[in-house]
């Protein structure tokens, strides 16, 4: 995605950037903005300061909207519009829960993922713990900047690609063979999935917050309040990739021997069951299955997906992206947030849909 990374909100409110440039889905202009192959190729910027979502938003209060130039005199010369906003770009691994936000006071905030004392959540817990198809067994790829350029002798700059995705190795298919006879050919069981940083999907969330619903809360409860929704929508995200990516491919009918076919155990199956909640019973245990399968509700889907989960992934670009911005003189601000996130499915008859 391209949104310009800057080093400070004092740099990001010189950009020049017109108001809808900062919500609307960012161009690629070539695959530039985040790296991974050679051929995505940028320059890391410098380090981005840590900068809490609490100063992003009071930072955008105080920006103008425009840039003035002056001459030797004093006199203004020109008088350039921008964006009263600020932006900044941090790394998912980096970026922290608030401590201790269920415990206000006399006022109890609920959140689905509680804090420990002492211990630091980060984002990519977040997504481990709170994502459906996480849970159920899909691996989640945390997408890294490229490495900076590396100066050659006698001039110039090597770039390293680095292919990364997700491959499985299943077992090789051993026929009995016949005394005298040929073994046939057979296709090696191996699948991949590649990362594609140029196709890599953005994702959005924007929220209008007005001066009435600042002043609603108490110091930095609205920022933390706001950090931990994204943190939570960051696994809906990736909930809503792969399971968009398995429905896309029409997946078949799941029966106990279509599983068998793949050479699955049972014990590796898991349900997910969307809105629909097509298949779904819950025992007298109290446990939800779907098919006989174990299962869990998500809302991220219609239909109600059957499958061996470790069998796909979900690439996500580690850095996530936040504008902050005011709308009015009034002190309206808008908060936008952006994530690439890819879904990798080597093998995409390793998922069944589950009819009745």
């Amino acid at each position: 995605m391209e949104i310009p990374q800057e080093d400070s909100p004092q740099q990001v409110s010189q950009t020049g950037l017109a108001p809808e440039q900062l919500w609307k889905k960012p161009k690629r202009n070539g695959g530039r903005g985040i790296r991974i192959l050679a051929s995505n190729y940028r320059p890391r910027p410098e380090a981005t300061p840590k900068m809490p979502i609490r100063k992003l938003l009071q930072d955008a209060s105080r920006q103008s909207a425009a840039n003035v130039i002056y001459d030797n005199a004093g006199n203004v010369r020109h008088v350039i519009p921008k964006a009263p906003a600020s932006m900044m770009s941090r790394s998912i691994r980096e970026m922290s829960l608030p401590p201790f936000l269920a415990q206000q006071g006399l006022h109890q905030v609920r959140v689905p993922l509680g804090t420990e004392a002492g211990k630091k959540i980060t984002f990519s817990s977040v997504l481990l713990q709170a994502s459906r198809v996480s849970q159920a067994g899909a691996r989640i790829i945390l997408v890294a900047e490229a490495d900076d350029a590396q100066q050659i002798p006698g001039g110039g700059i090597a770039l390293v690609k680095r292919n990364a995705g997700y491959t499985l190795v299943e077992a090789a298919d051993f026929a009995l063979v016949a005394d005298g006879a040929d073994v046939s050919d057979s296709a090696l069981p191996v699948y991949r999935d590649m990362i594609d940083l140029d196709t890599m999907p953005a994702y959005g969330f924007r929220v209008a917050l007005s001066r009435a619903e600042q002043k609603a809360y108490e110091e930095g409860q609205l920022s933390d309040h706001a950090l931990v929704s994204i943190a939570l929508g960051l696994a809906r995200v990736a909930d809503q990739v792969l399971l968009s990516a398995i429905n896309a491919s029409t997946p078949a009918t799941f029966s106990l021997g279509a599983a068998a076919a793949l050479g699955v155990e049972f014990s590796e199956l898991r349900a997910l069951v969307g809105t629909a909640g097509t298949g779904a019973a819950v025992g007298q245990d109290g446990t939800l299955r779907a098919a006989g399968v174990l299962a869990e509700l998500t809302p991220a889907s219609a239909e109600t997906i059957v499958g061996s989960f470790s069998r796909a992934a979900v690439a996500v670009h580690e850095d996530i992206r936040l504008v902050a911005e005011r709308t009015s003189k009034q002190g309206e601000l808008v908060l936008t947030a952006w994530l690439n996130a890819q879904a990798l499915l080597p093998l995409p008859g390793a998922f069944f849909k589950v009819t009745a």
